[in-house]
């Protein structure tokens, strides 16, 4: 039913790409590949690495194991799609990019038991939640598990507090105003022991907040946390 719908939808209100204006994507195929995207690179140095995991070396008080990111924000196109999508109630935008992020998690992560893996979204304070009518983080989580046929569960972890801009803070600022701001459900603890997180996002701008919640699942006994992005600076 709900392909019947979009494609009413298609007819009545057609995507237009954002860079070319043919019809059917928000961002076609053809334009994405001629933007600068990202190669495989750990995220902490910036350095080439396989799959996008984070080195050994790099490893000090950093809790993820890899960022995937699909490409740039500092592209024109990029950011008015994801500004469009987050400001002015552009759902659909969101959506549409729900092949590229699935290609890009299983080009990057050998998914050999979908069991093992949990998709989870970026967590939102509920009056921010209220205001913006949705979480983005959760379009795209929901997007990524149906076409995976990854389960995604979104109580895992939860925002208990509104917080300021962290990409506007310094290092010490950006580390305080997160101080017990994600709380975990201890009532799923049995649920994600051993599985490996993936958590799906529009855009990351610094690390302070991926690792935060990173260190809160791989405290609880998670095997692996993968963050999913369309784009990062």
């Amino acid at each position: 039913m709900s392909k019947i719908l979009n494609f009413i939808k298609d007819i009545i209100s057609p995507k237009y790409c954002y860079s070319c204006l043919k019809e059917w994507h928000f961002l076609c195929p053809n334009c994405l590949s001629k933007m600068k995207n990202f190669k495989e690179f750990c995220f902490v140095c910036k350095q080439l690495n396989y799959e996008f995991d984070i080195h050994k070396n790099c490893k000090k008080d950093v809790y993820y194991d890899k960022i995937l990111i699909l490409t740039h924000y500092k592209n024109l196109t990029i950011k008015k799609l994801i500004k469009d999508s987050k400001f002015y109630w552009r759902k659909d935008i969101l959506e549409d990019f729900w092949q590229y992020l699935s290609t890009l998690l299983l080009k990057n992560e050998e998914i050999k038991e979908k069991e093992d893996y949990i998709i989870i979204s970026s967590p939102m304070f509920f009056l921010r939640k209220i205001v913006r009518w949705y979480n983005h983080s959760e379009v795209l989580s929901k997007i990524v598990s149906k076409d995976t046929w990854i389960d995604c569960n979104f109580e895992i972890v939860k925002k208990i507090k509104h917080t300021k801009q962290q990409s506007k803070l310094t290092k010490t600022e950006r580390e305080n105003n997160l101080k017990g701001v994600f709380r975990l459900n201890y009532d799923l603890l049995d649920f994600i022991r051993w599985k490996n997180i993936i958590l799906v996002d529009d855009v990351i701008s610094t690390w302070t907040t991926i690792n935060e919640i990173s260190k809160i699942l791989k405290n609880n006994w998670v095997n692996k946390v993968i963050w999913l992005v369309i784009a990062s600076d």
